[in-house]
């Protein structure tokens, strides 16, 4: 609707301003509902200020019936809705439109099979699963991919580990395999540890046989460990891929582009030579024949758009990987694939739990499944606080999803380009820019609307509080646009929040059951709720029926 009323201003003002268009306007605006700049580009044209061309010409433009004045401030014009006027069309049932209608892979999570999942891997998941939800939601075909590196050093390192330690089956087994994994790299030098997981790793690629029960089990057993977790997360991917499927086909490329003359050989190994390019050289197949993760990739990455026939193909990777991905893309371009350039590497910063960085290699990790048992009690304790008289039973299903959506909407409400502290403590609160506090949110709105019988909708005079409720259910769509274009869920945490917040204004200001605007109120409540629950929804967010 937001368009639409902007295009109805630039045909009220294009008489005066031939060259407007709908870049000139600005919505949200810190003055009036909708601000114009026009002034600022035709008075530089003309050799007069802003203001002195916005005064001359505000008395000569056709003000849509929308819009119940025009005002000129520091050279801008700002426009003011006629929100009785247009109230019942911005209650309307929400209608997405789908703008785009393309098939996307996103890949993303991508854990190491040999160890439990640790805070930092939350990250790419909870970021991956959102985009994913962002993207269909406008539209678009996804194809949810989870890529595992079951063949690289740190696989032939927990395999090493296999044969000097027993699992005892104790715990969950992905957190036996990250507990030994960190005994290992304790007790064992960095050199001996590196020589001996090569060795192990040529054997595993040239398929000797040797080591293949142990490799075998530390794989199947993590990987049984992650999909335990996903499912506790709500997770879901459309298909696997696995690096030792792709290792074989990756070396062929890499003797392509030594044939092409893109690569040079380095004391018996293979390295792409990209310095021309401005990126760093690297190595594709060592000297021993066994290829890197960045040689499998290429691989992997071909046969997804080729089998998939992909539009785009979007990694959900640590922004520490910058230079694989550029080297990756750039090495793609050079083989000539036109696809290319649909690559995108969606990158983000690291997460810190209350400041220190989460470490598998030095033992001092955070698993996710220890922190989702530790939000989970944190709910259990606010749901007993309020609901004393429930269930064990329904306090731990409520508080489930409390904790977790908790957990995963302080991850996303982080712009992924900042580096994110997470702080259970603070994320499981019910005040503040929280998901505990957005589900509360709703679960009130639902609780209002149970207490009355929908009416015709009659709008009267319409105060602040309603105002701001209904201009911010304008942004809606393009703050869900901007989310897919720029790859960034916080910007629907923030939207969220904000309406939250003005929601709660409202509440306190406005008496909805048995008021003389019930009608109208009721459906503010309901559209705020709406929207809410979409916004959670596309976060991977629950709701829980009671807080």
């Amino acid at each position: 609707m937001l368009q639409k009323l902007i295009q109805k201003l630039i045909k009220g003002l294009e008489k005066e301003f031939p060259e407007i268009e709908k870049e000139n306007f600005q919505f949200p605006s810190r003055f009036g509902d909708i601000s114009c700049n026009i002034c600022f580009i035709e008075g530089k044209k003309k050799g007069i200020t802003p203001k002195e061309l916005a005064l001359k010409k505000i008395k000569k433009i056709e003000t849509p019936s929308e819009f119940e004045k025009v005002e000129e401030r520091n050279g801008y014009l700002n426009f003011y809705f006629n929100y009785e006027k247009i109230g019942k069309e911005i209650l309307k049932n929400f209608e997405n439109k789908p703008k785009t209608k393309k098939r996307i892979m996103v890949e993303f999570s991508n854990p190491n099979p040999c160890k439990a999942m640790h805070i930092g891997h939350a990250r790419t998941t909870f970021l991956g699963d959102s985009i994913s939800r962002i993207l269909k939601f406008q539209g678009n075909e996804i194809i949810r991919a989870n890529y595992y590196n079951d063949m690289g050093k740190q696989v032939a390192k927990m395999v090493f580990a296999m044969q000097k330690y027993k699992i005892e089956n104790k715990k969950k087994i992905d957190h036996e395999l990250a507990d030994i994994y960190a005994k290992l790299h304790k007790e064992i030098d960095e050199e001996t540890l590196n020589k001996k997981s090569q060795e192990i790793l040529y054997e595993l690629e040239n398929k000797t046989g040797k080591f293949e029960s142990e490799w075998k089990f530390v794989v199947q057993n993590a990987i049984k460990g992650f999909e335990e977790t996903y499912k506790n997360l709500g997770i879901k991917f459309d298909v696997c891929f696995y690096e030792n499927e792709f290792k074989e086909e990756g070396k062929k490329i890499a003797l392509k582009l030594l044939k092409k003359g893109f690569a040079f050989k380095h004391e018996n190994s293979i390295v792409i030579n990209l310095e021309k390019y401005g990126i760093p050289n690297t190595v594709l197949v060592r000297s021993d024949g066994t290829s890197l993760y960045l040689t499998s990739d290429l691989a992997l990455t071909i046969y997804k758009f080729e089998k998939f026939n992909l539009a785009s193909s979007i990694w959900v990777v640590g922004s520490e990987q910058n230079l694989h991905f550029r080297q990756l893309f750039k090495i793609l371009e050079l083989l000539g694939y036109k696809w290319a350039d649909k690559c995108k590497h969606m990158g983000y910063g690291i997460v810190t739990l209350r400041g220190s960085k989460m470490s598998s290699r030095s033992g001092e990790y955070i698993l996710i499944d220890d922190l989702i048992d530790e939000v989970v009690e944190k709910g259990i304790e606010e749901v007993k606080k309020r609901n004393p008289d429930l269930s064990e039973r329904e306090i731990k299903k409520i508080a489930k999803k409390i904790g977790i959506g908790a957990l995963k909407y302080d991850i996303l409400k982080t712009d992924r380009d900042r580096n994110e502290e997470f702080n259970p403590n603070k994320a499981i609160k019910f005040e503040g820019n929280t998901g505990p506090y957005i589900q509360y949110t709703v679960v009130r709105c639902n609780s209002i609307l149970k207490n009355i019988k929908e009416k015709d909708l009659e709008i009267g005079k319409i105060n602040k509080f309603e105002k701001e409720l209904l201009k911010k259910f304008l942004e809606f769509s393009t703050v869900i646009e901007k989310s897919s274009e720029k790859l960034k869920p916080n910007l629907i945490c923030n939207y969220a929040f904000e309406l939250a917040t003005i929601f709660s204004k409202f509440y306190e200001n406005c008496k909805v059951i048995g008021s003389e605007n019930e009608s109208f109120r009721a459906k503010l409540v309901k559209k705020t709720k709406e929207i809410l629950e979409i916004c959670l929804y596309l976060l991977g967010i629950e709701i829980p029926e009671k807080m």
